[in-house]
């Protein structure tokens, strides 16, 4: 196995990581799974949206797991950057569960404050989950891809005899 295809299979387990938070977040909130009481249209858009981030994350380690490539770890990086996002943009969908402003909202995704439900740090550990997928997926793209053996060397720049 490759040293550079190693680096994208263990990029595959926090991608697992973040998938095992999301399904403990959907087993454990009884709000998430209600709406908060507040909504009877049964849609729960809040509990299917963490459902859909929770098998695209299973999705994405199974890939990394597989495949392990360097386009699969780019992949994976605008995976992350765009999960964040949303995580952080569902802040503004506060009115569809019933709070009054963004930052009631806000305070009870990060536990400020308690408003019940058993969501407290899980949301804050998904998020950071996801800002060190985000960062750890960019430092494997940092790295340089070592050359397979008989490559040819590229050539030397132009010195300058003019120094």
């Amino acid at each position: 196995m490759a040293a550079a295809s190693l680096g994208g299979r263990l990029y595959g387990f926090l991608f697992a990581l973040a998938a095992i938070v999301s399904v403990v977040m959907l087993l454990t909130d009884s709000n998430l799974r209600t709406d908060f009481g507040t909504v009877t249209s049964g849609y729960y858009l809040h509990w299917y949206v963490i459902l859909i981030t929770a098998v695209a994350d299973a999705v994405g380690a199974i890939g990394l797991w597989v495949v392990g490539s360097r386009r699969a770890v780019q992949v994976g990086v605008v995976a992350s950057a765009l999960l964040i996002l949303i995580l952080v943009g569902d802040i503004f969908t506060y009115s569809s569960v019933g709070f009054a402003t963004a930052g009631d909202f806000a305070n009870y995704l990060f536990g400020i404050t308690y408003y019940g439900g058993n969501i407290r740090y899980l949301y804050d550990l998904l998020l950071g989950v996801y800002v060190v997928t985000f960062g750890s997926g960019l430092g494997l793209l940092a790295v340089r891809r070592p050359r397979p053996p008989g490559s040819p060397t590229p050539p030397a720049a132009p010195s300058n005899p003019q120094q």
